[in-house]
């Protein structure tokens, strides 16, 4: 900057008079002085020398201070900042988090609340970590309870248990599994490595079924099954029942049902037994005789033949003896047919003093009269009714089939028929019943 006054320099700061109007850095700036007291008189100027790179430097020199400074600013808020959250947010978390990695549930223990957050969020957080570790804690006395109660009927109970996966592998079992499919732990040494259907092989396909359609339907589903007793002749009985609980696994449960079975079987066979005899009564020879003819495929005729008993004399013996003497007539004749008739063949007392006899495998006439003549002639030896001998007879007519669209109804009517012409031919006779294409009954000696 420089001042003058009529030519004359008074003061100068910077460039001096020989780099004057230079304008090589920068330029100048002037401005003329007037007097106090009357503006328009000039008494003197102020030029200001303007030095573009020296206000450039300055300023750069300035910035780079300022920026310095920001960022050593900066670097103490960070620092003081990060010592705030280590001290006051990090740390105290970190040993709660180190607590709670220690703590062992068992014990009851809870975390401690750290005494400078008492009364801000970690505080509470802690707190409500020491609500959640309570109830875990109730939870897992609860299941922990459960476990062991089921547990306990997994092992005791006398239902077996089992689990199956990938349509038929066993997963697990209890106890009561391996004693009601009389199995050894040795036969079933590990779970995945056996099948269901492998163990009850006889019923291999049955339960293959039943598996599938509870996979399929997603509906529980039961089998009776019938089950060899080992050292017993009769056979006992269990029942599987398969619940799916999910897209391949099924719970099941197997119960020995073997005494419900009997009762099933006891009862059916009070409803088709003689109660007297102990043989078969009308409605166990319609069903023996329905089962014989059903079992043949079409066109085949079934060989049998059909005896027709009816005892002569017998009347007598009731009206003289009392229905306890018959009773014990009737009893007597039942076992004389037993004996002459073999395992397979029908025996049965329709009621009164007829009998029927179904000779199953026998094609051969002359092999039926035989045996119809050897119970003949055994019906009519005495028979002691309790100190006293009583006779009786017996005529007897044969029937046998007649083709593929022959009947039990049929052939029956055709044995009564030939009964009755045995009974007009003197009685004590066995008689053939006629074919249905010949119009005559042959009678046989």
């Amino acid at each position: 900057m420089r001042i003058t006054s009529d030519n004359v320099t008074l003061a100068q700061v910077g460039e001096t008079a020989s780099t004057q109007g230079r304008g090589v850095s920068g330029s100048v700036i002037a401005r003329l002085i007037s007097a106090p007291d009357d503006t328009d008189e000039v008494v003197g100027e102020v030029a200001l020398f303007v030095d573009r790179a020296a206000i450039h430097a300055e300023a750069s020199s300035y910035s780079r201070a300022a920026i310095l400074a920001m960022g050593v600013q900066a670097a103490l808020v960070a620092a003081g900042v990060a010592l705030a959250v280590y001290f006051f947010s990090t740390r105290p978390i970190q040993a709660v988090s180190n607590e709670l990695h220690r703590i062992r549930f068992e014990t009851g223990a809870r975390l401690h609340v750290p005494f400078s957050n008492r009364s801000d969020e970690i505080g509470r957080l802690v707190s409500d970590v020491n609500d959640v570790l309570a109830t875990e804690r109730q939870l897992r006395v609860a299941r922990e309870a459960a476990e062991l109660k089921m547990r306990l009927i997994f092992e005791k109970a006398e239902t077996g248990i089992f689990l199956l996966r990938d349509r038929g592998i066993l997963e697990s079992w209890n106890p009561a599994f391996l004693r009601l499919l009389r199995l050894t732990p040795e036969q079933l040494p590990q779970s995945g490595a056996t099948r269901l259907q492998q163990l009850l092989q006889p019923h291999a396909s049955r339960l293959g079924a039943l598996i599938d359609q509870c996979l399929a339907t997603g509906q529980s589903n039961d089998l009776d099954l019938e089950f060899p007793m080992d050292g017993n002749s009769h056979p006992g009985w269990i029942e599987i029942s398969l619940n799916p609980i999910g897209h391949t696994e099924l719970q099941g449960v197997v119960n020995d049902i073997t005494e419900r079975k009997q009762g099933e079987l006891a009862a059916q066979e009070l409803a088709t037994r003689d109660s007297l005899t102990g043989l078969l009564n009308r409605r166990g020879l319609d069903t023996g005789l329905g089962a014989a003819f059903s079992r043949h495929s079409p066109g085949f005729v079934p060989e049998l033949a059909l005896l027709h008993i009816d005892l002569d004399y017998f009347k007598a013996v009731n009206d003289g003896y009392g229905h306890e003497g018959g009773d014990r007539v009737l009893r007597q004749v039942a076992r004389i047919l037993q004996h002459n008739a073999r395992r397979g063949d029908l025996i049965a007392r329709p009621g009164g003093d007829e009998f029927v006899i179904a000779l199953t495998g026998i094609a051969d006439r002359s092999k039926a009269v035989e045996i119809a003549k050897t119970i003949v002639g055994e019906i009519q030896q005495p028979i002691d009714i309790g100190g006293h001998n009583v006779y009786v007879g017996a005529s007897i007519g044969i029937a046998f089939p007649s083709g593929q669209h022959d009947s039990p109804e049929a052939v029956m009517r055709r044995a009564d028929d030939a009964l009755y012409g045995a009974k007009r031919a003197g009685r004590g006779q066995v008689h053939l019943a006629a074919m249905p294409t010949t119009p005559h009954t042959s009678a046989v000696a």
